[in-house]
């Protein structure tokens, strides 16, 4: 009886409160509905215990984190989810395997050297902290445009990305978009900056202790991945012939 009572009043308070919300203004109802939930949470849990029935939560809590590392591999298909799923994936790799990084003004690009996925990560624009991965092909296409116009260092390892995901199709729909010659002709510029001893390391995936013979051993394995006969990317294994040509110089100084 006790437990009705109970569970009739909370139906009673929460149709009250849920009422009370709608009336407030849209940046107070957020607010107010955390406090609400809290305080939802904080009843039940008195509810439990007061009634001896507080081992439903711990079962519902064992169940609902077994849930979520089942369901977890599937956010990447939720555009809601995407970002979060990416940034928990680096997060992972990051300690279990080596990555190259390349880093832009617009982007900061990722390749992992087991699966040879490519993503990268916004720096810049109202999108900054989304992953590519998360856009879809015309976003992407818009995204270029405007990296050619405000950010030309990037628009090479942009057209990396796109080529890699669509092959070379997507090319003719951004010539189509920005009235312009071919893409990726203004970008080659990239291919010949200066790359400091940082950027080096970055690109090969390896630290400052790495010795020549390790710099060597990652540079063969990720131009077997990313050479261009095996369709890989000219501005990647460009980017990395010349990381190694760098460390490895700098070791025989």
């Amino acid at each position: 009886m006790l437990i009705l009572v109970a569970l009739i009043a909370v139906v009673i308070i929460g149709y009250i409160t849920v009422g009370y919300i709608q009336t407030l203004k849209q940046e107070q109802r957020k607010k107010a509905g955390a406090k609400a939930g809290l305080l939802a949470f904080i009843a039940g849990l008195i509810l439990l215990t007061v009634t001896g029935k507080l081992y439903i939560l711990a079962a519902l809590g064992t169940g609902l984190i077994v849930l979520a590392k089942r369901l977890f591999p599937f956010l990447r298909y939720f555009p809601l989810f995407q970002g979060l799923f990416q940034k928990a994936k680096a997060k992972k790799n990051s300690g279990t395997s080596k990555q190259s990084t390349v880093e832009t003004s617009l982007l900061k690009m990722t390749l992992d050297h087991e699966s040879g996925e490519i993503d990268g990560e916004l720096l810049d624009t109202v999108s900054e902290g989304k992953f590519l991965s998360e856009f879809e092909l015309p976003d992407l296409i818009s995204l270029y445009i405007v990296a050619g116009k405000q950010y030309p260092d990037s628009t090479e390892i942009l057209a990396t990305y796109l080529d890699r995901k669509y092959g070379t199709d997507w090319r003719e729909a951004a010539n189509a978009e920005n009235g312009s010659q071919e893409s990726g002709q203004n970008s080659g510029e990239s291919n010949n900056s200066e790359m400091t001893v940082i950027e080096a390391y970055e690109v090969l995936g390896l630290d400052n202790k790495a010795t020549e013979e390790e710099i060597i051993a990652a540079h063969r394995k990720l131009m077997l991945k990313l050479h261009p006969d095996k369709g890989g990317s000219n501005y990647l294994a460009t980017k990395i012939n010349q990381a190694k040509d760098l460390l490895v110089s700098n070791k025989n100084t």
